[in-house]
């Protein structure tokens, strides 16, 4: 599992993040740098970046 969290997301904050991430075994935790809660809409070029790390990281993990 990976969870993707914005910078700047007050809803679900990165430390909520990290949180979760760190208490679910196996998890992974990415901090969007200059993204909110909408991450989608407010850059998505950006956000593809980081979609496209954490796909990165679940192929790793899966590719036999």
């Amino acid at each position: 599992m990976i969870m993707l969290t914005g910078e700047y997301d007050y809803l679900t904050t990165p430390e909520d993040g990290r949180r979760t991430a760190n208490a679910i075994p196996g998890a992974e935790f990415i901090e969007m740098k200059k993204i909110g809660h909408f991450p989608m809409s407010e850059n998505y070029p950006r956000f593809a970046q980081y979609l496209n790390l954490a796909l990165h990281h679940i192929h790793e993990r899966t590719d036999t």
